[in-house]
């Protein structure tokens, strides 16, 4: 979720709007940081990279899900620790599928949740085995062109909005 958290970059003259959320990037030790996801598909976990750039940060614990016991943290000028009893909420696969829902809302899309709803309606209003079956997965994350609009429902649904 977006929320008040909003950022952006700008790349060859154009402004991306883009969100953030805390992750823990380990390099040696773990650090708490930013991660900068934009509307354009990349996600900055030091350094810019692509949707599939950062499944395979997540794999490799790049950017961290899994917090071990004992390992030294730090808050760059602001704190170190050591974890105790760590306790994530996140898997790689949850995190990976948060990120994409963001760049669909960051893109006036619909993201997982509003996609299952309106797959539930579209079942409830004609109970048949076709509508039944899950509708097929988005395709990569592309900027919205300026113009598209939502269909009534998607809209009714959310007080999304997008900037550009």
């Amino acid at each position: 979720m977006i929320g008040n958290r909003i950022t952006s970059r700008t790349a060859d003259g154009v402004r991306i709007p883009g969100t953030w959320r805390h992750a823990f990037i380990r390099n040696g030790d773990y650090y708490l940081t930013d991660l900068f996801i934009y509307a354009d598909g990349l996600i900055d976990c030091w350094g810019l990279v692509t949707l599939e750039e950062f499944e395979r940060k997540l794999r490799s614990g790049w950017v961290a899900t899994e917090l071990p016991d004992g390992a030294r943290v730090s808050a760059h000028d602001l704190a170190v620790w050591k974890f105790s009893e760590p306790h994530s909420w996140h898997t790689p696969e949850l995190l990976l599928a948060e990120i994409r829902d963001t760049i669909d809302q960051l893109n006036g899309r619909p993201d997982s949740t509003d996609r299952c709803l309106a797959a539930v309606d579209v079942f409830l209003a004609e109970r048949t085995e076709e509508n039944r079956a899950p509708p097929a997965p988005p395709t990569t994350p592309s900027p919205r062109p300026n113009g598209i609009t939502r269909s009534a429902t998607w809209t009714a649904r959310t007080s999304r909005s997008s900037s550009w």
